[in-house]
């Protein structure tokens, strides 16, 4: 049985990292408020909203590049491409 958790970390392995954030978004457990924030706006960012983000003052980049460094922290994963 594959889990969630199992699936998004094999899709950011294979460098997907918007389809493991759209997994990896929804989890309530395991990440801070702060963190789900992020991942949630970097997802959002990468499905075609980035445009309202950076009218609200935030750096949709950086936001990508903060939640992808969530994700290999909390897996523990060396890099993803």
């Amino acid at each position: 049985m594959k889990t969630k958790t199992n699936k998004a970390i094999s899709l950011l392995q294979c460098g997907d990292l918007k389809a493991a954030l759209a997994i990896s978004s929804t989890f309530r457990i395991g990440f801070t408020k702060e963190e789900r924030r992020t991942l949630k706006i970097a997802y959002e960012c990468l499905s075609g909203n980035a445009g309202f983000y950076q009218q609200i003052g935030i750096d949709t980049n950086s936001e990508i590049e903060k939640s992808k460094s969530i994700l290999l922290s909390k897996y523990m994963l060396k890099s993803a491409p």
